[in-house]
């Protein structure tokens, strides 16, 4: 084969390869049942409560919860990112979650809804501990589609496929169905980093749980009362990105196998014993 086609040939499949590996999968809008997370997931949604009431915080999830302090969330491993809706406490507001993601000086996904309204589905009632994961649940307002409607506790979105090196930030429109807020000309929208928002103050509180980035909310320009509980959401970016965030030490390989092997052989040492004996 001519060796200039097979040069253009390997140009044009590694260029499509960059592509690929580089956009996302913009499946944001696509809401998805709690019934259809991670069974992982399902089994421990009743811990995150504890990161939505007012009274006694973290009571249940004690020492394994700890804060962080994170102005974006960049990832070390490629990863597929979920995001869950836990709750909310939020009075007169019902606001909006939307993303963005760069990698390095390049947007990788400009800001993106990914709830329009992240107010407690009222209909959800049934759900076991209802009132202690919603404080104010609602109906969906007229003429809205799926996207902008109250979530279920647990309703999640996948926001897409990131490589190692992208940073994701998340911003919070304040009262976002409604049109919004403004204040001095500004719109309310929050994202992690204070730097970023409009009144200079920090809207986010967030911790690693369980492999888990849990994110918490306040919703009011100047801070409110500081709660950051008006909104909750669980962010699955993967354990070793989460743990790489939290500072949290993985066991080296090298080291898990060595345990394994000690672990072996003291107990092939213990059945030779057993039968010197017998």
């Amino acid at each position: 084969m001519n060796t200039k086609l097979i040069t253009n040939l390997i140009a044009i499949t590694t260029a499509l390869s960059a592509v690929v590996n580089v956009a996302p999968s913009a499946t944001a809008g696509n809401i998805k049942s709690r019934t259809q997370a991670p069974i992982e997931f399902q089994s421990m949604l009743q811990e995150f409560r504890s990161f939505v009431g007012e009274d006694g915080r973290f009571s249940d999830v004690g020492s394994q919860a700890k804060a962080l302090n994170i102005s974006n969330i960049k990832l070390t491993d490629d990863q597929d990112v979920k995001v869950y809706f836990i709750g909310e406490t939020a009075g007169g507001y019902r606001n909006q979650l939307d993303f963005s993601a760069t990698k390095g000086d390049r947007v990788v996904q400009n800001q993106t809804k990914i709830f329009g309204d992240t107010s407690c589905n009222s209909g959800d009632s049934q759900f076991l501990n209802f009132q202690l994961f919603c404080g104010n649940p609602n109906e969906a307002l007229a003429n809205t589609t799926q996207q902008d409607q109250p979530l279920n506790i647990g309703d999640f979105a996948e926001i897409g496929s990131f490589q190692a090196g992208t940073q994701l930030d998340f911003w919070l429109v304040a009262n976002g169905i409604n049109g919004g807020i403004t204040n001095n000309n500004q719109k309310g929208i929050y994202g992690l980093d204070k730097a970023v928002n409009p009144d200079g103050i920090n809207h986010v509180a967030a911790y690693y749980y369980k492999d888990y980035l849990v994110v918490g909310y306040e919703d009011l320009w100047g801070g409110g009362d500081k709660d950051y509980n008006d909104v909750v959401f669980a962010i699955d970016i993967g354990k070793n990105n989460a743990r790489q965030i939290a500072n949290v030490k993985v066991p080296e390989p090298t080291t898990t196998l060595g345990l394994f092997a000690v672990g072996i052989a003291g107990l092939v040492g213990t059945r030779r014993r057993a039968k010197i004996k017998n």
